[in-house]
């Protein structure tokens, strides 16, 4: 069963802070992929009733981050929510929340920005379309983006950014003589912006890549792929998936789960306006 959801562009004022807007409805029976931990944090708002995931009900409005640990959602008849996926580390300029405290959480919208929350999602309510409400959406993050960015801290996106994209080659020993500091305090600082060691986010950065390219490229010769993305032999991936996931990779990489997962490819969102 393949999942019916749509991708948007984010606000231009959003793009460098958000990868996407992605709205999901199904009808019937329905069971919703796991989810595996990665890089990222998705703020979702539900037009029907709220996800349980892992036997917590969630609230209307929330946000998941998974670090150490795959979520299992429990199947629902009718599934409805917009998700507005955060790229990596970018929430912390939403918010004054640390990040520390938001890994592998459910927060709420009330619990992150208090009555400020509380009467937004009522605003948001009010809206019966779906253009309205991420018009609504966005309008709320653009004055939390505004009341909460320090622009110190936008050096770290750099670093992030840096990570993300060469986790494969470059070393955090090149990274940390960027900011100019001992990689002491390098670490110390990243923990600080970003709630996880940098060392430990290397790991999820290409767990995240390799089984992404897997599932989007449906591989099941698996072992390539990993190889390409740095593990050393089919031992340390198959210890690295199981770290993540507590599961093997040849029982995760079958059939239904080439079909069904919250992996995206790149493509031109649609405009909605």
């Amino acid at each position: 069963m393949l999942i019916n959801k749509t991708s948007y562009k984010p606000n231009k004022s959003l793009a460098t802070y958000v990868d996407r807007i992605y709205v999901l409805k199904h009808s019937g029976a329905f069971k919703l992929p796991v989810i595996l931990p990665g890089t990222g944090l998705e703020l979702l708002f539900h037009t029907h009733e709220p996800l349980l995931i892992n036997n917590h009900k969630c609230d209307n409005g929330h946000v998941i981050c998974p670090r150490n640990s795959i979520l299992h959602i429990d199947e629902f008849s009718d599934v409805s929510f917009i998700s507005v996926r955060f790229k990596s580390g970018a929430f912390r300029h939403f918010s004054s929340i640390p990040f520390i405290e938001l890994n592998n959480q459910f927060a709420s919208v009330e619990d992150i920005w208090g009555v400020k929350g509380k009467y937004f999602l009522e605003k948001l309510n009010e809206h019966h379309t779906i253009n309205d409400k991420i018009k609504c959406i966005e309008s709320f993050l653009l004055k939390c983006l505004y009341d909460y960015h320090n622009k110190q801290n936008d050096k770290w996106d750099t670093i992030m950014h840096s990570l993300y994209k060469q986790y494969n080659s470059i070393s955090l020993k090149e990274l940390a003589a960027y900011t100019n500091l001992s990689y002491r305090q390098f670490e110390r600082n990243f923990k600080s912006q970003f709630g996880i060691t940098p060392k430990k986010i290397q790991r999820i950065i290409r767990f995240e890549a390799t089984v992404k390219k897997i599932l989007l490229n449906r591989n099941p010769g698996y072992l390539s792929t990993a190889l390409d993305h740095g593990y050393y032999d089919q031992s340390h991936f198959i210890n690295e998936f199981q770290f993540f996931t507590e599961e093997k990779p040849s029982n995760y990489f079958v059939t239904k789960n080439y079909d069904h997962h919250f992996y995206d490819k790149s493509i031109k969102a649609p405009e909605r306006y």
